[in-house]
């Protein structure tokens, strides 16, 4: 299934993709099914929290959708909201590329996180707004999912089960701000250095302004139900910038693939029901690197293509 979420006569919806032009409201499909009322899911969290006997009544009701296509709604005429509005956190993996891990220093030995903020989500056609003081800015498409039950100590065997479905994310960062947001400690020159400073001068990048500042998370515009989604480690990205093809790579090359992320974040943390993933950037191929793809000097749209997941399509207003 493709479902949604997204505005349309004053109400907010949930929604079940016909196909790339139609959307039917999960309420009417929901009705045609002949489901009871008072278990109908009323946005995207209901329905992750749910569980699977939950997802099983969505999926009868998108089998009946059909039969309602007199009160579809038209994606040119609705507004899309992120799949999941207020996840309880997003997990990012950092630098999750092997074109990055190849020029890098020291790699990590286990992916490394940051949280971006839930109040940085937009949906697909809505702006991506940036300042003149953001500095460079550039948009990183990424493979996200999105976590259907609780989640501790996941192993690789069984972590997928957690997965209710998958979608696009840009993780989109100011280079300006994360350079403001940095603090370097030189070298003191005492044998051995302290802890911290093995190789040399110390650095620390805090992430909160550059990856978390407002609409930097377009994410949608679908929500694949993970049993559409056989390999998620063998996806095709690809990214527009005012048309013109910029970037294309595979979730194939990333350093940690889904199950072994999945397993490395849940010995520290728990993953709620709604809780977003996502896992690093889309970078190996096209004619331009990240710091090519200014916001500040490109135009829009930005658009994000995943194989079977849709295209998340931005504007990008420069304020």
């Amino acid at each position: 299934m493709r479902l949604t979420s997204f505005a349309a006569n004053g109400a907010e919806r949930v929604g079940i993709a016909i196909d790339e032009e139609r959307i039917v409201d999960l309420a009417d499909a929901w009705t045609a099914a002949r489901l009871p009322e008072e278990r109908r899911p009323r946005d995207m969290l209901e329905l992750a929290e749910g569980g699977p006997s939950l997802l099983a009544d969505v999926s009868r009701s998108a089998a009946a959708a059909p039969t309602r296509l007199d009160a579809a709604f038209r994606t040119d005429e609705v507004r899309f909201r992120p799949p999941l509005r207020r996840p309880s956190k997003i997990v990012s993996v950092a630098n999750n590329n092997s074109a990055l891990a190849a020029v890098a220093m020291k790699y990590v030995d286990d992916p490394a996180f940051f949280n971006k903020a839930p109040s940085s989500l937009i949906g697909h056609g809505e702006a991506i707004r940036i300042r003149p003081d953001y500095g460079l800015t550039h948009p990183e498409a990424e493979l996200a999912l999105v976590i259907g039950q609780e989640a501790k100590c996941l192993t690789r065997e069984n972590a997928l089960d957690a997965v209710l479905g998958y979608t696009i994310i840009n993780d989109v960062t100011s280079v300006g701000l994360k350079s403001e947001d940095t603090i370097v400690f030189a070298d003191p020159g005492v044998t051995p250095p302290p802890q911290g400073f093995e190789h040399g001068d110390m650095q620390l990048t805090y992430h909160a302004r550059s990856k978390s500042t407002d609409t930097f998370g377009p994410c949608g515009p679908w929500l694949v139900t993970a049993d559409e989604v056989s390999e998620p480690n063998a996806l095709r990205v690809r990214v527009w910038l005012g048309g013109e093809l910029v970037t294309e790579d595979s979730t194939a090359n990333l350093m940690f693939d889904v199950p072994r992320v999945l397993e490395h974040a849940t010995r520290y943390f728990t993953l709620l029901p709604g809780d977003l993933v996502h896992f690093g950037t889309a970078i190996r191929g096209g004619r331009y690197g990240l710091r090519d793809l200014d916001f500040q000097k490109r135009e829009g749209p930005c658009e994000i293509e995943i194989d079977g997941l849709g295209r998340l399509s931005n504007p990008v207003e420069r304020l």
